[in-house]
């Protein structure tokens, strides 16, 4: 029984403060849930509606048969913790799955430098995923990785990957990685590129680009080559084009 003084608690996780607090986070929609699932991601709830149950009725069947903890609500309580215009009918609670332990065995880090588009955020996470760079630090004051239109904008990639909030960049120094800054005054990116085998790649925020701390801690400064128009690239088609190159390595 879905009470209000839970719904409230579900609405709740709409913010930083409370998915702290509470060690839980919202994903909604079939697909990403399926992926949760596929992946045992720790949910503890899922909630959804009648009108989604009859059109997903196998999904339903499937969840049951899983072990899954589900819960029929009214539209009108989904509407109020879902954060989408258009609710899909089906949001589940998830257990965070921050690491607290960064794992120095690993050889390639991906650390974001105060990124703050959500959207951005979610699409790098989901292309690091995809290059199986799966360790993932954010600087102090970066946007919440698990804000519900990153954790929407990854669409699954949460469960691929490391993540960890709050990270200092002189701790990737002290651990002996070579520090891969992306900016467009530093070298051209070629293929013979040469580089040592643990390394960070820094991606800085879209407005300001890498911070002047972060910046004085850079080895190398690797900027994309323009062979066509425009100012500049946007921060997660440019992760993308580093990401491959430097996964190649």
């Amino acid at each position: 029984m879905i009470t209000n003084n839970l719904i409230k608690r579900y609405q709740a996780l709409k913010h930083r403060k409370y998915r702290r607090e509470y060690n839980q986070f919202l994903i909604e929609g079939k697909r990403i849930i399926h992926e949760a699932i596929k992946h045992n991601a720790a949910i503890h709830t899922l909630l959804y509606t009648e009108s989604f149950k009859k059109n997903n009725q196998n999904f339903i069947d499937d969840l049951i048969a899983k072990g899954c903890r589900l819960e029929c609500i009214p539209e009108q309580q989904i509407n109020k913790i879902s954060v989408t215009k258009t609710p899909s009918g089906i949001i589940a609670v998830c257990a965070l799955s921050e690491t607290v332990q960064l794992n120095f065995t690993t050889d390639r880090w991906l650390y974001l430098d105060h990124i703050s588009d959500p959207g951005n955020l979610g699409t790098l996470l989901r292309t690091a995923a995809w290059f199986q760079l799966n360790n993932i630090a954010l600087t102090p004051d970066s946007l919440d990785p698990y804000n519900p239109k990153v954790v929407r904008a990854g669409m699954g990639a949460h469960f691929h990957l490391a993540i960890h909030s709050d990270v200092d960049i002189n701790i990737f120094i002290e651990n002996n990685y070579y520090i891969i800054g992306a900016d467009h005054r530093g070298e051209p990116l070629t293929q013979s590129l040469v580089i040592p085998e643990r390394w960070v790649l820094v991606l800085g925020g879209e407005a300001h680009g890498l911070s002047g701390a972060v910046n004085k801690k850079l080895d190398r400064t690797l900027a994309i080559p323009k062979s066509g128009a425009g100012e500049s690239l946007n921060v997660s088609a440019a992760g993308a084009i580093l990401m491959h190159q430097l996964s190649r390595k």
